[in-house]
């Protein structure tokens, strides 16, 4: 199973920082649960499923909003590609930002080998 943690950029925008969203990120992604990359979409369990053709820009990169220097675990490795957040654009403009099967322990995640899938559909 792979484990997604994902948030939109508003649901992060309202969410009060504080010591725990520093030191794990399921206190910052609104949602967690399996996802599934199929042929069609990216199915997030239990809260939404995008198609290929609603997503308009994906990227992995640190911003104003999500950064890998933001959690606490992160820190020595934050220049590493895999602790960076995925951020899906949508074609409604809504902005969704990812990560799979994040480490607690080194920060890092799979998130560079679910980049390259979604950038390849």
């Amino acid at each position: 199973m792979n484990k997604y943690y994902a948030s939109t950029k508003e649901e992060i925008i309202n969410k009060s920082l504080n010591l725990l969203t520093r030191i794990h990120i399921k206190h910052l992604f609104t949602h967690q649960g399996e996802i599934q990359i199929t042929d069609k979409s990216i199915i997030l369990k239990d809260w939404k499923t995008i198609e290929w053709n609603d997503i308009k820009k994906v990227d992995m990169e640190n911003d104003e909003i999500v950064s890998s220097k933001m959690f606490a675990t992160q820190s020595r490795l934050f220049f590493m590609k895999s602790s960076k957040p995925i951020r899906l654009i949508l074609n409604n403009n809504e902005v969704i930002y990812l990560y799979v099967n994040w480490n607690f322990a080194t920060g890092l995640s799979d998130n560079k080998k679910i980049y390259e899938r979604i950038k390849n559909n």
